[in-house]
């Protein structure tokens, strides 16, 4: 097992081994709208998935030494990528607790074994 295995399988398990602080979210993923000759309209597709992830409130980033600035009304998702068959995207959805939000921001760390996610409640 190489190293990057290593990181994803260990990022898998923490997020694993948090118990019930990480939540069960459903994530939407938006495909293009195609033109549909028959209906005359353009018809985008959403395909769900289940993943497990650590939710937090977001506050706006400050530099060194400073504090926070307070609450963007964002939230931050932490997810394993391992085991992912969709790579997140903008402007896709997550569905926490009945709420849709759209994601914002995507980063990811520098093996590429989890992602977090900047989102904001839609509507």
């Amino acid at each position: 097992m190489g190293l990057r295995d290593a990181l994803l399988s260990a990022v898998s398990s923490a997020i694993t081994a948090t118990g019930d602080i990480a939540e069960e979210l459903t994530y939407i993923v938006k495909t293009n709208a195609k033109y549909d000759i028959y209906s005359g309209k353009k018809e985008a597709t959403e395909t769900q998935y289940t993943l497990k992830a650590i939710v937090t409130v977001g506050a706006e980033k400050s530099k060194v030494g400073e504090i926070a600035t307070g609450n963007t009304g964002e939230l931050s998702v932490l997810f394993a990528s391992k085991g992912l068959t969709f790579t997140p995207k903008t402007n896709d959805i997550i569905i926490r607790d009945s709420e849709r939000y759209t994601v914002n921001k995507i980063d990811t760390d520098p093996a590429n074994a989890s992602y977090t996610l900047t989102i904001r409640r839609v509507g």
